[in-house]
């Protein structure tokens, strides 16, 4: 359960599948989702997001708050990845952090967080039957924190083990140095884990600050998913989280993130047998309309069944060992990454080799209907095969309960547009001239960052 790199980008994978089921948010659009979802907002600023699953007995609760590492500046680079450790490991002014732990366990609850660039967030799973306990723990532990200095400095040692860990993987580490160039100059510079020295220097009354701040409910988003009725979870949870007072929060506004204005090349060298390369290269963000484009153009290039970069790399030249890729939309920006492993000598071609292509992305073919004649019976329609997929991966999302309210509260948090179109309409809607477009846009400049992890180099004998 503690909250690492790997969970910075569970919660980037929540942000797009936030996307896949926006849908829900617009109950007009599916005659099904009406009898499924409600929303309704507190008096104190609470947005509550309600979604009926009732195929098994359990409840799933995400609680966001609008609060990620944008929110710090260099002095305080970790604060919220520090505070979002002690919510969940360190008790409340009730509780004692044994007790909490041992009423999760009697209840058999799945609790845990994760911090992200722009959000922090709680996720609690248990059967429906405990729901009366599940909201109060989460009003406690969110709503009621009690912060020491001797807990926080026992919370900072776990933190600086788990950072070392983040500094000894090679693709964490190597991710990590994409996001801080990709976005220089820009809030999302600062990584979602934070600086060491920032960790260890920090105090009780440096995070309360943090804490009374942004954790209110005016800056919260809820979601409730699975099997409940209705009438009865509303007025339990205006019960429990009722009269917790309105602040009047008004959160900070961040310009958009730019893009590159040159290439970036990173070389560091670790004790590996294999090297590692990851390449970035700056996307939409989570409220501009190329993002369907740039999900769909990333599925056929290093997501699906036949990526296009798997018949350049992996062919007959056999360049790398393995590869993957992915689109993060943030709030203020994008990111578009693409992770190989590889044989050292191969670095500087497979270089060469994904930046000549991506340039190229802009005039390739991307659908049956691109081609002429016969060539047309025998072209593979990247299109329609990566359209499927996401069509696949959004009714298989919608399996997991805890997955739908975390991309509620996400969504929530994040969209700016109201009357935005359902995400698979969007995504129907694509055609090869939209993704020729955003290649063009996001990958013809050639304007990336690099970041190559090599083994280490053998020592010279004195």
């Amino acid at each position: 359960m503690l909250c690492s790199f790997k969970d910075e980008c569970k919660v980037m994978k929540a942000a797009i599948t936030s996307l896949l089921l926006i849908f829900i948010l617009f109950p007009g659009v599916d005659s099904r989702a009406a009898s499924v979802f409600d929303y309704f907002e507190l008096a104190n600023g609470l947005k509550v997001y309600l979604y009926q699953k009732p195929n098994l007995p359990i409840i799933n609760i995400s609680m966001g708050f609008n609060l990620g590492s944008k929110d710090e500046s260099d002095e305080t680079n970790g604060l919220v990845h520090l505070l979002e450790h002690y919510v969940l490991f360190r008790g409340s002014k009730s509780r004692e952090e044994d007790e909490i732990v041992w009423d999760v366990r009697r209840h058999g609850a799945y609790f845990n967080a994760h911090t992200s660039y722009d959000v922090a967030l709680f996720e609690f799973s248990l059967l429906s039957k405990y729901m009366d306990f599940a909201l109060e723990n989460q009003k406690d532990i969110l709503f009621n924190l009690e912060i020491t200095q001797d807990k926080l400095d026992e919370e900072k040692e776990i933190l600086l083990q788990e950072l070392n860990q983040i500094q000894d993987d090679p693709l964490k580490y190597a991710t990590s140095l994409v996001y801080q160039n990709l976005f220089k100059d820009h809030p999302y510079e600062r990584p979602v884990y934070g600086k060491k020295e920032i960790i260890q220097s920090a105090t009780a009354g440096q995070l309360e600050k943090f804490y009374k701040t942004y954790f209110v409910p005016d800056n919260c988003s809820m979601a409730v998913v699975g099997d409940f009725d209705f009438k009865e979870i509303k007025v339990k949870i205006k019960n429990v989280f009722g009269p917790l007072p309105k602040t009047d929060f008004i959160p900070a506004h961040f310009e958009k993130a730019s893009l590159l204005d040159k290439t970036v090349q990173i070389k560091k060298e670790m004790d590996v047998n294999n090297a590692y390369l990851v390449m970035g290269l700056a996307g939409p963000d989570y409220n501009h309309p190329d993002q369907y484009a740039v999900d769909v153009l990333v599925e056929i290039l290093g997501r699906g069944l036949n990526p296009m970069i798997n018949r350049l790399l992996r062919g007959r030249l056999n360049l790398v060992y393995s590869f993957s890729s992915s689109y993060v939309a943030m709030k203020y920006g994008g990111a578009i990454l693409f992770f190989f492993t590889l044989d050292p000598k191969n670095m500087a071609v497979t270089k060469r080799k994904i930046l000549d292509f991506l340039k190229q992305a802009k005039t390739l073919n991307y659908s049956r209907k691109d081609y002429a004649g016969e060539s047309r019976l025998t072209a593979y329609d990247y299109l329609a095969s990566a359209k499927s997929q996401i069509r696949f991966k959004f009714h298989k999302t919608r399996e997991e309960g805890l997955d739908i309210a975390s991309s509620l509260v996400l969504h929530s948090l994040l969209n700016q547009n109201p009357s935005r179109v359902p995400y698979l309409d969007s995504i129907e809607t694509t055609v090869t001239t939209d993704l020729r477009r955003v290649a063009g846009k996001y990958f013809a400049g050639g304007r990336s960052v690099f970041v190559s992890i090599v083994p280490q180099g053998k020592k010279k004998k004195r």
